[in-house]
């Protein structure tokens, strides 16, 4: 054995004697770390699951001087290798035992948590109170975590309205390679509280969606406003998909719905094939619980066949503090898309509602397929044409997607005036691995099977996976959730990644803080 072996056994060996059961060392339990919904990284020498930023700060000194990699990881439910190992030898620093709450004020309006916390975790805390942070989370929250979505960046409930994970973060507390406990926002200096970011020089947006890169995140101050104490739903069809980015760029710019969330026909398919009896009636039975009896009966009498399948659809969330408020928002929505689209049951959105964070059993297909993915974040004026160029290369590919068992389904979305979100969901029929025998339902997984390995349908879509975000890039998309699958540095302003390297050298000087991120 080497000497720099020895070392790296020897930390180990002490982070086992202090950490007792904050270390993880189990061969099954590490093949589950290092894997994600997507792929599998490099094996890791073990698992970090710390309770404090102090405690973590130590380990990772000890850790960098033996030249070990440090990854850090939030709840998961990443696709693009984010938390995979790329390096050897790598310890991973699963924050999800950093799951406090440590302060909600009203007064000043900001809640303080720990990176472990889960979104629907912080959700529900905050209902208790009568508040709520503006963006509150991914479909994905009841495991995906505060931290995560700052690291990755993250969109969805009150995405529309108010932005994505990062416009509602006042302030950070985090963990360099080299061991330092940096706080950013107004908290960083002496004698006040972090009610406030911009004091100074933002160092907060620099870790904010980094992927891990510059540090890991132990503490984030989210803003708080007053639960909206009125709602209401509405739902379009389109015959084209001109007809919906239309709609969907009108609502946009006016700033009427909170969510919103659209399926071309494929994807329409996928979801009615996929839904089980069982689902429906548990998001049957909170309609009822938060609409009334009324709005549960409708929902089964209309039931899932309300959505033409042959058509683009297009659901939302309208929410206001008065009912004068909401009947304004509504109708406003209703005469802007008139012209595009015809009105149908809001069956979808209210089921969403009433289940925001129902989706971790919906990374498997409605057969067992495996599920990834790709994204595009894009301003409204391109939508229509980064979504053509995608249906011209699935055409182009659709003889060796029938080869192979593969399909397609895209789910758009709008973050703010400014933006759409179109992300096609490619399926394939292979085995599930270890990240999907842990996270989704074994119940479920029973229920829809497993199709069983098929390496050749894997590299057709890992293929076509490059060569969907190959399209996105070309028409000038940005993305979230970086990772190591989508590009970043490829073409980028030459400066800027300097200022980054010149940052990473600073707080990383041996790079061994989740290397192989942000490297494309």
């Amino acid at each position: 054995m080497s000497n720099d072996n020895a070392t790296v056994h020897d930390v180990i060996t002490r982070l086992q004697d202090s950490w007792g059961n904050g270390i993880v060392t189990d061969a099954k339990a590490l093949e589950y770390f290092a894997t994600d919904v997507y792929s599998q990284g490099q094996a890791l020498l073990a698992v970090l699951r710390p309770t404090d930023a102090q405690q973590l700060a130590d380990a990772v000194k000890q850790l960098t001087d033996a030249g070990v990699a440090v990854v850090p990881r939030g709840g998961g439910m990443s696709y693009t290798g984010g938390y995979l190992a790329a390096h050897s030898p790598s310890v991973l620093v699963d924050t999800g035992a950093l799951d406090k709450i440590i302060e909600i004020n009203l007064e000043d309006a900001y809640v303080v948590v720990e990176a472990g916390v889960t979104w629907r975790a912080l959700k529900e805390a905050l209902d208790a109170k009568g508040v709520r942070t503006p963006y509150f989370g991914p479909m994905s929250g009841s495991h995906a975590t505060v931290g995560g979505g700052m690291s990755q960046g993250a969109i969805f409930h009150g995405s529309a309205r108010y932005g994505c994970s990062a416009d509602v973060v006042l302030g950070l507390q985090v963990v360099t390679a080299n061991g330092d406990i940096l706080t950013t926002g107004s908290a960083a200096a002496a004698n006040t509280t972090p009610f406030f970011r911009w004091y100074g020089p933002d160092l907060t947006g620099l870790f904010l969606g980094d992927c891990g890169l510059l540090g890991i995140k132990t503490r984030i101050v989210l803003k708080l406003i007053p639960k909206h104490a009125h709602i209401d739903y509405l739902s379009w069809q389109f015959r084209t998909g001109e007809g919906l980015f239309g709609a969907l760029g009108a609502l946009s710019r006016h700033g009427l719905a909170s969510e919103t969330a659209a399926f071309d026909p494929a994807l329409t398919s996928i979801r009615m094939r996929r839904a089980s009896l069982s689902s429906d009636v548990k998001a049957l039975t909170n309609v009822i619980k938060k609409g009334g009896l009324i709005s549960g009966l409708k929902l089964a009498v209309k039931g899932r066949d309300i959505v033409d399948q042959q058509q683009f659809s297009l659901h939302i969330t309208l929410e206001g503090d008065s009912a004068a408020e909401v009947a304004d928002r509504v109708a406003r929505a209703r005469k802007l898309v008139e012209g595009f689209g015809e009105s149908v049951e809001p069956s979808i959105p209210k089921m969403m509602a009433a289940n925001p964070f129902a989706a971790w059993n919906s990374m498997l297909g409605p057969q067992g397929e495996r599920w990834a993915p790709v994204h595009a974040i894009v301003p409204h004026s391109r939508s229509v044409a980064v979504f053509n160029a995608l249906q011209a290369l699935f055409a182009r590919e659709q003889q060796t997607m029938d080869a192979h068992g593969i399909f397609i389904g895209t789910l758009m979305s709008s973050v703010g005036a400014q933006a759409a979100v179109i992300e096609p969901c490619i399926y394939w029929p292979d085995s599930h691995n270890a990240f999907h025998l842990r996270t989704v339902d074994a119940d479920h997984r029973e229920r829809i099977g497993c199709p069983g390995e098929h390496l050749d349908a894997r590299a057709a879509a890992d293929k076509l996976k490059r060569q969907i975000a190959d399209v996105m890039r070309s028409h000038g998309a940005a993305n979230l959730q970086l990772g190591k699958f989508y590009d970043y540095r490829a073409g980028r302003d030459p400066a800027a990644l300097a200022l980054l390297d010149a940052i990473k050298a600073q707080l990383d000087p041996k790079g061994l803080m989740n290397p192989g991120v942000l490297a494309r």
